[in-house]
């Protein structure tokens, strides 16, 4: 019998969101047949305990789950572990980097400046008026699950000292990024298969974490597109994943503006896997229950 180890929680802002994908992912790898554990990274004293085990599962979301950091150390300790490799992970958390590639690779994403500190930001302001006429949105570079991520639709009259003081944390790097309005998709891998896009319908301003995680009204529905943006939005997809070099399982956002032109937003190299998120969701499209769905990341 396979012996699993779900590593989850940590001590990230996302510590909450993984606590339940882990637990989600354990009682299915049970379900399978699988003899796993769970262990909560905050609580790991030595990486060498994971040797006692075939493969760790992943599910530790944030900077300690998906920065690159761990899977570097795991490789290096010979620890089989699910999901990309350092590099995809490195490369896709830190969202500076990220946009730099897509660009280079001639990938469309929104433009945007990139400020030391919120402070930074708020000294730039007149700046960025003048570059984002019809708003922005600013987040950290390196973060997930879209905490602190604030919608500015005009700097002028914004009270950025209001927004910084609300923060969880305001001395690091973050993006003013151009804000498109328009359709938001999201397209899945699963062993080199691109998954059914979805298309995220939120009440709110923006699929923030409320929406994510506690709204019962977010839809999340099957994307309905003609056929050559269906196409094109799968393409966009595959070309991401490729470029990163993702591995196993993974996801891309993707906007759609007016115009009907495609924006990549950011990727995600270990999804959520809670009763409200997107990946089990797109992966029961086709065909796959939850149980089945993990089962084959596991494999």
């Amino acid at each position: 019998m396979k012996k699993v180890c779900v590593l989850f929680g940590g001590n990230s802002s996302e510590r909450k969101v993984s606590l339940k994908s882990g637990k989600f992912i354990h009682e299915s790898l049970l379900n399978n047949g699988f003899k796993s554990s769970l262990i909560d990274y905050r609580d790991l004293v030595e990486l060498e305990k994971l040797k006692d085990f075939d493969l760790v599962f992943i599910a530790l979301h944030g900077w300690e789950g998906e920065s690159g950091i761990l899977q570097s150390k795991m490789k290096e300790a010979g620890i089989n572990y699910t999901g990309s490799d350092f590099e995809a992970c490195k490369n896709t958390w830190d969202k500076k980097i990220c946009k730099n590639i897509l660009r280079q690779h001639n990938l469309p994403t929104p433009d945007f400046l990139v400020y030391e500190t919120f402070q930074k930001i708020i000294e730039s302001k007149n700046e960025i008026n003048k570059q984002f006429q019809k708003g922005a949105f600013i987040k950290p570079s390196k973060e997930g699950s879209s905490i602190d991520i604030i919608k500015v639709e005009d700097f002028s009259k914004c009270d950025l000292q209001k927004i910084k003081s609300n923060l969880v944390d305001e001395d690091r790097e973050f993006l003013v990024e151009k804000f498109i309005e328009g359709r938001e998709f999201t397209v899945g891998l699963l062993n080199d298969e691109i998954l059914e896009p979805l298309e995220i319908i939120t009440k709110r301003e923006f699929y923030d974490y409320e929406a994510k995680y506690d709204d019962d009204d977010t839809e999340i529905i099957k994307a309905h597109l003609s056929e050559k943006d269906l196409h094109t939005l799968k393409l966009i997809a595959r070309k991401c994943f490729s470029i990163f070099r993702f591995s196993k399982w993974g996801r891309v956002d993707i906007l759609q503006d007016q115009k009907g032109d495609f924006f990549v937003l950011e990727l995600n190299t270990v999804p959520g896997m809670t009763d409200h998120s997107l990946f089990p969701y797109a992966a029961s499209l086709k065909g796959l229950s939850f149980d089945e769905l993990v089962n084959e990341i596991a494999q």
